[in-house]
């Protein structure tokens, strides 16, 4: 998979958790009771695909997991093992693709978060479920995230603009972000700035770059391919979520529960068997 190189990923890494909301104690809490409804409770080997700064990665470190934390850009990496060595816990951080998860039947969990929207084509996104279920044992536990194409086209159509300024170490960070939708492919265009004004002089990154939306019949036809169960969707990182949120993307699920219309959060369990079926 080719690393998409905002910003984000690159000069600005030092800034992600001030643009993008870290993770709270309780969807932290959250996800490590999926897993370990799951069978994966704290000292099982969990993946973290797509870590980016290692928030979550350093979370579930501290919640008692055997963490790894996976992505594909060196700078974010960089900025993960920063902060890992600062938190007290031990989190083993490595450059690669979730594409290609090579080492079978490793993990007991995998958690991917924010990722899988910046799959366009459908073959990557069949090879990167069928990544997860060759790199989970079998039985293990998939918790994800996407944003559900519905839900997408209400809250963008409505509130294209995302605007924040925070005050860094280095200067005021002005973040902007205009979203453009297109319905014949369920694509967002998104063009985004950052702003750094430090000592009276400003340094402007611009960046354009398209993410795909998923629907639930394409997510079970993808995850059912390679082999994993169906369960149901939670509308967020917690229980009590409403099923539908109009702002909500889509996402994972707890293993063998009855299915429910466009929620957002979803965790699958891996079947136990040999191996899944090809893509």
């Amino acid at each position: 998979m080719q690393v998409i190189e905002r910003p984000f990923y690159g000069e600005y890494a030092w800034a992600y958790d001030f643009i993008i909301a870290p993770p709270s104690a309780a969807q932290c809490d959250f996800i490590a009771g999926l897993f370990s409804e799951g069978g994966a409770g704290p000292g099982s080997r969990v993946l973290d695909a797509g870590c980016g700064a290692g928030s979550y990665s350093i979370e579930l470190a501290r919640r008692g997991y055997e963490v790894t934390g996976l992505d594909a850009s060196p700078r974010l990496l960089e900025e993960a093992r920063r902060r890992a060595g600062g938190s007290g816990v031990r989190v083993t951080f490595q450059e690669g693709d979730l594409l290609d998860l090579k080492e079978s039947g490793r993990y007991d969990a995998v958690l991917c978060r924010g990722v899988l929207n910046d799959l366009l084509d459908d073959e990557s996104r069949r090879r990167a479920f069928a990544s997860f279920a060759r790199a989970l044992r079998p039985g293990g536990a998939l918790v994800f995230d996407v944003r559900e194409w519905e839900g997408t086209l209400r809250r963008k159509s409505s509130e294209p603009v995302v605007e924040r300024s925070v005050e860094t170490e280095f200067g005021r960070l002005t973040f902007r972000s205009v979203t453009r939708l297109e319905p014949q492919t369920r694509r967002l265009v998104v063009a985004e700035r950052h702003t750094l004004l430090a000592d009276g002089a400003e340094q402007v990154s611009d960046y354009t770059f398209r993410m795909r939306c998923w629907t639930e019949d394409e997510l079970s036809d993808s995850l059912a391919r390679a082999g994993f169960r169906a369960a149901p969707y939670f509308g967020a990182y917690d229980r009590s979520a409403p099923p539908a949120p109009p702002t909500a993307s889509s996402a994972p699920p707890p293993f063998t529960r009855p299915r429910r219309r466009r929620r957002r959060l979803r965790r699958v369990r891996r079947r136990a068997r040999a191996g899944p079926r090809a893509p």
